[in-house]
């Protein structure tokens, strides 16, 4: 800090000069892309934008001499509105005060007023003078002369060249060296910005290439944005505020217009300094109060609409500085800069907030002066449970549930909070006592909240079908059963089973009801294997029966249950109580079931986010290495994950090499099984002929109705896209399975598509390429193709 304020005289200048550089470079670069060279390009730019500033400052300078002529001929409105307030009566109402302040003492003492006794005028004496009184001309001459004025006449000395130079350019000489060091400052790096660029990424260390770009960009990005959309916004306010004073007649409205739009950039005073000189004048352009009072509304009215409405929607979020922080900059910087530090509070802040998002060691920058929430809202409802604050829990929750589905709030917000209290009774943090106290205000909280929402009538063309939830293991597991049950009770009729009934009992109850599904509920940390003894103890007294392993949890993955969950024992993994309503719609409620991932279009960027790693990890070493094998199973895994289904599988053609395989959700022994059915396999041989194949329902399509593999496993929807080489020929398929029935959105199908192009292209790479070396040269540039 000591250096930040010693060293001022350099460093405000460089940052007006890179704050500067954000707003200028891209019109820069439009000088480039016409063709002209860098360089010149900068120049140009930095010469036209002094232009206009001078052009602005000259426009100022002619406004502020016309004010200054036409301001005495306002004397007289002053004078009159001073005399409208009687501010001279005030002297005699505080002596009328201090009078009944004197005589209610006097009063209180008992002692009445002293006043003295009327005496009778007394004669006054009649003194003769015994002198007479002699005129004398000469003294009445000269008190004649007296009583003229004297004229006085002060000469000062002739100032000298010295005097007057140290008088009139010695004030000028700081901010002139200042704007020239911003000038020059700002001239190289519009010229070397990639330079500059470089050496920061050199001087944060070439491990840290990705870390530091991402800095660098998200900070130009975010700064930028902020520059310019304040410009547009300060540019709007001051043209509309300057033909408000035109129209309500206060003097010079150019003047104050382009005053507004530079002191705006100023945060928190810019607004009350750029008010200030419109107020004082209408102050004394008119007699009455008029002009006054619509001026302080005018302003007041393009404040509110400009701070709550206009820049929130524009630039609140490009930021990413919450309210506090900006306000704890703003103090900081002024007293470590003064003024300059005022205007730069808000970028340099925004700089340091960004360098924590990027740089793990100062991510308490981002946590102090982000705008992200410093807990999520599952850990803040775990905290409001914690401290038996069930009314801001309760608000809370209502809160996010009259702007979001219930079942994502549940998944989101309530579930991870029983998986935290969870994770804190088992690792012996929180006493099981305590532990069921809390999970009972979670239980109070949520059946509150049901009973006083207006749930939607199940659909009437339908008999309801009747569901029965059995948790896992314990309160915890029965409590997201009853979720479940808010969940499912508007379509289907749903029954939850204690957590303290005996197993015996719970078989007994499932005998007698009958149910249409199963859904075996519990939430983590330690509930699966629970899950899985449950599935099976149904399973052998139920062998017909729809069972459903339920693994609610926030780290949504069924592939992971799948592989752990077998086939015999459960047809169907879910591991949110949005995909549970999903399965059992698409099951028990085929024919009215929505076609929701049709429309389900917007998570498809992420989604490939979420695969990028693995499919660029192929682009940089050996395809045979084990490494590469491991990046072939992420895939598969983000693949599953990415289109919410619970198997995806890479798999070969008959006599290709099988070093490249990767599977997620199906045992060891299931390709070996799909192989022994037919030659190819089934999944390479459903889609030899076709682009892309997808089969909604593997039961109803004649294609697949007869495949062992599908019905071995329970596959009811297959989505399918052939690896093929240069010349045609299939080489193996990437597929996406599921145990129910369903759709994909078209831009699905598209992400489907340049996942195989690229798998395809790095298996063809290292069968073309004898050697690792050329292999990483090629494989990456075709990957930057793609």
């Amino acid at each position: 800090m000591a250096v930040l304020y010693f060293g001022r005289e350099v460093f405000v200048p460089l940052a007006l000069a890179a704050l500067l550089s954000f707003l200028l470079v891209p019109a820069s670069a439009l000088l480039e892309r016409l063709g002209i060279r860098r360089a010149p390009a900068a120049l140009i730019v930095v010469f036209v934008s002094l232009a206009a500033i001078a052009a602005l400052g000259w426009v100022m300078l002619g406004q502020v001499y016309n004010l200054a002529v036409e301001l005495p001929q306002y004397q007289q409105n002053i004078t009159q509105k001073i005399d409208s307030l009687h501010l001279h009566s005030a002297g005699r109402l505080s002596n009328t005060l201090a009078m009944l302040s004197e005589e209610s003492r006097q009063l209180r003492g008992g002692v009445a007023p002293a006043t003295a006794p009327a005496l009778p005028d007394a004669p006054r004496p009649h003194i003769r003078s015994r002198s007479r009184a002699v005129s004398d001309p000469s003294k009445d001459q000269l008190s004649v002369q007296n009583d003229q004025p004297v004229t006085v006449r002060v000469e000062l000395p002739e100032e000298s060249f010295i005097n007057l130079a140290n008088r009139t350019v010695t004030p000028l000489i700081h901010p002139l060296t200042t704007t020239f060091a911003v000038v020059v400052f700002l001239a190289f790096m519009l010229v070397g910005r990639e330079d500059l660029r470089d050496r920061g990424i050199r001087l944060a260390g070439r491990g840290r290439m990705h870390v530091t770009t991402s800095a660098i960009e998200d900070a130009g990005r975010r700064v930028g944005r902020y520059l310019r959309m304040q410009l547009i916004v300060n540019v709007v306010f001051g043209t509309v505020a300057g033909l408000s004073l035109w129209l309500i007649g206060v003097p010079n409205p150019l003047l104050w217009a382009l005053l507004i739009c530079v002191l705006r950039f100023i945060p928190y005073i810019g607004i009350f300094l750029a008010a200030a000189g419109p107020l004082l004048l209408s102050l004394a352009v008119s007699p009455h109060w008029n002009v006054l009072l619509w001026t302080a509304i005018m302003f007041l009215m393009l404040e509110l609409i400009a701070g709550n409405i206009v820049e929130p929607l524009l630039y609140s979020s490009s930021t990413g500085l919450s309210p506090i922080a900006v306000l704890i900059a703003a103090i900081f910087w002024t007293l470590l800069w003064g003024l300059p530090g005022l205007l730069l509070s808000t970028p340099l802040t925004v700089c340091l907030v960004v360098i924590g998002r990027q740089v793990p060691q100062l991510q308490y920058l981002d946590v102090l002066f982000g705008d992200e929430t410093a807990l999520p809202p599952s850990e803040r409802f775990y905290q409001r449970l914690l401290s038996s604050n069930t009314h801001e829990a309760r608000a809370l929750l209502q809160g996010l549930l009259a702007t979001q589905p219930r079942d994502q709030v549940y998944d989101s917000v309530v579930i991870p909070a029983l998986t935290l209290i969870e994770e804190s009774r088992h690792a012996e943090e929180m006493t099981s006592t305590r532990a069921e106290e809390v999970l009972q205000s979670v239980e109070e909280l949520t059946e509150d909240i049901t009973s006083h929402s207006s749930l939607s009538e199940p659909p009437t063309s339908n008999t309801p079908k009747l569901i029965v939830c059995v948790p896992a293991r314990d309160l915890a597991d029965e409590i997201a059963c009853q979720l479940a049950a808010h969940i499912l009770s508007p379509a289907s009729i749903v029954r939850v089973i204690s957590a303290d009934t005996a197993t015996s009992d719970v078989l007994q109850t499932l005998d007698s009801l009958h149910p249409d599904a199963i859904c075996v509920v519990g939430v983590p940390p330690q509930s699966l294997r629970h899950i899985r003894l449950r599935c099976n103890q149904v399973r052998a007294h139920l062998p017909q029966a729809a069972i459903f392993a339920c693994l609610l949890s926030e780290e949504c993955d069924l592939s992971n249950i799948r592989s752990r969950v077998s086939t015999e024992d459960a047809q169907h993994v879910v591991c949110s109580l949005h995909l549970m309503e999903e399965y059992l719609s698409s099951l028990l409620y085929p024919a009215t079931q929505p076609d929701e991932h049709a429309q389900k279009s917007d998570d498809v960027v992420e989604d490939k986010q979420n695969l990028s790693e693995p499919l660029f990890e192929m682009q940089g070493g050996n395809i045979v290495d084990e490494s590469e094998e491991g990046a072939f199973q992420r895939l598969a895994t983000n693949l599953a994950r990415s289109y919410d289904a619970p198997i995806a599988l890479v798999t070969a053609a008959h006599n290709e090499r099988r070093f490249w395989e990767a599977k997620c959700g199906l045992p060891d022994d299931a390709l070996s099984f799909a192989d022994t059915m037919h030659d190819p396999s089934v999944l390479t041989r459903l889609v030899s002929t076709e682009s892309i194949l997808v089969i909604p329902d593997t039961a109803e399509d004649p294609r697949s109705a007869d495949e062992p593999f599908f019905r071995q496993f329970g596959i009811r929807f297959y989505a399918g896209m052939p690896l093929k080489s240069h010349d045609g020929t299939v080489i193996g398929s990437l597929c996406v399975l599921d145990t129910r029935p369903r759709q994909i959105s078209e831009k699905q199908k598209e992400m489907l598509v340049w996942i195989t192009e690229v798998v395809t292209t790095a298996i063809e790479l290292q069968k073309a390429t004898p050697s690792p070396e050329p292999t990483v040269e090629t494989a990456s540039d075709s990957f930057r193709q793609i």
